[in-house]
């Protein structure tokens, strides 16, 4: 099977409408024409280059902005995982019997209440 068929009229033939030759001719308007020059080509060249110029220094500094935030929230880890020398962290290392056993030496001076009276 052939995907194209002789007998077709080829694309370059085939007649636009109206709507479709206005606007052609209206954006070819709207374009100036391009003389060549001998610095035609330094000229282009020079425009892309000061676009890729800007790209990439954006595509830089955002580069630097991750490195930077990468660095900041490893040392934030590293703050909280490396324990504290610190009058609070002698505190939080008594356990729940250590303090219960504390409690109960300090309530021995008390009587216990008498069964009755409950």
């Amino acid at each position: 099977m052939a995907f194209f068929s002789f007998r077709e009229k080829p694309a370059a033939s085939v007649e636009l409408p109206d709507e479709i030759r206005t606007l052609l001719s209206q954006y070819k308007g709207a374009l100036p024409d391009i003389e060549p020059h001998a610095n035609f080509m330094p000229e282009l060249w020079q425009s892309i280059e000061s676009r890729r110029r800007l790209s990439l220094s954006l595509g830089r500094i955002a580069k630097r902005f991750v490195t930077a935030a990468a660095a900041l929230c490893l040392l934030m880890s590293a703050l909280f995982v490396v324990p504290q020398k610190s009058p609070t962290a002698s505190i939080s290392s008594v356990n729940y019997l250590d303090v219960l056993s504390a409690a109960s030496d300090d309530s021995a001076d008390v009587d216990p209440l008498p069964v009755e009276n409950l």
